[in-house]
């Protein structure tokens, strides 16, 4: 598997006792993002590390509007704050070819 560079995304926890945990939304259409698009429970806490904590986060090189809500304990979720980034998870082709050849010199 190729090594690619990861970016890390945190937001402001809610200080509510009903929150159980959070939800990012994301989309890179350009239709914006909503309650509709791709999502992920990410659990109680107020950073992620993209795309390892969120497998199922295209790998793709663009902008991606981002989204995160606050879920409560009987899975309401909260208004979503929303903001875009640029992301570059893609990698160059491998080389080939590889070889090893004789010292010519001897």
């Amino acid at each position: 598997m190729a090594k690619i560079k990861k970016r890390k995304v945190r937001w402001s926890s809610t200080y509510n006792p009903e929150v159980a945990g959070y939800k990012l939304y994301w989309t890179s259409n350009g239709e914006g993002v909503d309650y509709e698009s791709d999502s992920y429970e990410v659990g109680n806490v107020s950073e992620i590390i993209l795309p390892d904590h969120v497998t199922s986060f295209p790998l793709i090189s663009g902008d991606v509007e981002l989204g995160i809500t606050a879920v409560s304990r009987s899975g309401n979720e909260s208004d979503m704050t929303k903001f875009t980034a640029s992301f570059d998870f893609t990698v160059p082709d491998a080389p080939t070819d590889l070889a090893v050849e004789e010292d010519m010199y001897s």
